[in-house]
């Protein structure tokens, strides 16, 4: 299936874009449905995600005889208990999913656990957490459709290791997830860490539900046993926003979006300084609502090391942008849902730019005019694509194919960006 990817061409001259009402955060989302399912007693939760990624964890769970119900447009949990479960566990492509749930398994479950998902999920990097855990007692057996997870038999009452993070922040936010259902105070350790702002991210949660986590550079400290019920709102998504505030520095025209927390660790909350740099407003005008006005005035440079997940959207914005620019810091996106360093560079290359990878880290971009005749883009089944090429169809239009995908974090994604446009 394709999709004519519309182009700001529905609203009178100088007229605002439409508000837009940004989802859940996936990240925080699956963070907190999980510490829901670690502390004991019943947690509600309001305003999660409602997406492929966040579904895939309320089944996971649910298949772990952990008890979830929908109720009132919130997610009500009784957590407390061991995980078990007698039927394989789907996760999609949830790599979150996979990588929170690993470590609770390994250290938890009353039996073994069969996990399963897209062929995408289980290439990607596993090997920093699995260490740990099988050095603990767990066993990994993986096969062509997944893979069974065999607890320890005898599980610590803390955690002391000592993590290679260097291709996932997750494998840190995992075990410390994990860790904070153990009776005792653990410590885990590292040297590097990708995308660290996330660490921020799991600490303001894990403190949120009672566990009073002290982060500090290269060493966690996570106190045992003191996880609570909680009954909390959850935040709009800093990701999903992304496209948006960056429509309006396209297009020039004014667009108001929220609800967004101000106070929220999310790493990709960087956007709105990326865009200031970059000679575009944006402000709080509400205590949840911002404000972007202002088209870009120079290309742009930046630094993605804490927000990778903003490559994609970034990449398409500067092949539009009035300069070049620079992105650095995208040595993690090979490792995502698909390879976001080489299909940004493609991306960039179907808007009409010129696109240079430097190392495994840079991006260079150079903006053009595209050819008319192009063919569709395809966006390699991944969201953060889909999302990149709508931003570049506001100027130039054209063709995606597999529009769908973006039904892994946004499902109402091309009815919001159609409702902003006015078309």
């Amino acid at each position: 299936m394709h999709l004519s990817l519309p182009e700001d061409t529905f609203l009178h001259p100088g007229e605002p874009l439409r508000p837009v009402r940004v989802p859940g955060s996936k990240s925080v989302t699956n963070r907190a449905l999980l510490l829901a399912a670690l502390a004991p007693g019943t947690s509600r939760l309001r305003g999660g995600l409602e997406a492929e990624d966040t579904r895939w964890m309320r089944q996971a769970m649910r298949g772990l005889g952990i008890p979830l119900e929908a109720q009132d447009g919130s997610w009500q949990i009784r957590g407390g208990g061991r995980p078990h479960s007698e039927t394989p566990l789907w996760l999609g492509a949830s790599g979150t999913t996979l990588r929170f749930l690993l470590p609770w398994l390994a250290l938890a479950a009353e039996g073994p656990v069969r996990l399963e998902g897209e062929p995408r999920l289980f290439e990607r990097p596993l090997g920093p957490l699995l260490d740990p855990l099988q050095a603990l007692g767990a066993r990994w057996s993986p096969d062509g459709s997944g893979a069974w997870l065999h607890p320890s038999p005898a599980p610590p009452r803390r955690l002391d290791l000592r993590v290679d993070a260097r291709l996932s922040s997750q494998f840190l936010s995992g075990l410390a997830l994990a860790a904070a259902a153990l009776p005792e105070t653990s410590q885990l350790t590292w040297t590097e860490v990708a995308s660290p702002s996330y660490l921020s991210l799991t600490t303001q949660w894990l403190r949120r539900f009672g566990c009073a986590a002290e982060l500090e550079p290269g060493a966690w400290r996570i106190p045992g046993g003191a996880l609570g019920s909680r009954d909390l709102d959850l935040p709009g998504d800093w990701s999903g926003a992304a496209a948006f505030l960056a429509a309006a520095a396209v297009t020039g025209r004014n667009l108001r979006l929220g609800p967004l927390d101000p106070e929220d660790t999310q790493g990709d909350r960087a956007m709105v300084a990326i865009l200031e740099s970059a000679g575009a407003r944006v402000h709080w005008v509400e205590p949840q609502v911002l404000e972007a006005s202002g088209a870009l005035q120079r290309g742009l440079d930046a630094d993605l090391t804490d927000c990778p997940d903003l490559g994609p959207v970034l990449a398409a914005l500067a092949a539009l942008a009035p300069g070049p620019s620079e992105l650095r810091g995208l040595h993690t996106l090979p490792l995502k849902e698909c390879d976001r360093l080489d299909a940004s560079a493609e991306l960039v290359r179907w808007l009409g730019g010129q696109a240079d990878i430097l190392g495994d880290h840079t991006l260079r971009i150079v903006p053009g005019k595209p050819d008319p005749g192009r063919p569709p883009f395809d966006p390699r089944n991944d969201h953060r694509m889909a999302f990149a090429a709508a931003l570049g169809g506001l100027r130039w239009g054209g063709e995606l194919q597999d529009p769908h995908c973006v039904a892994k974090t946004f499902p109402g994604f091309w009815e919001t960006w159609r409702g902003m446009l006015g078309c």
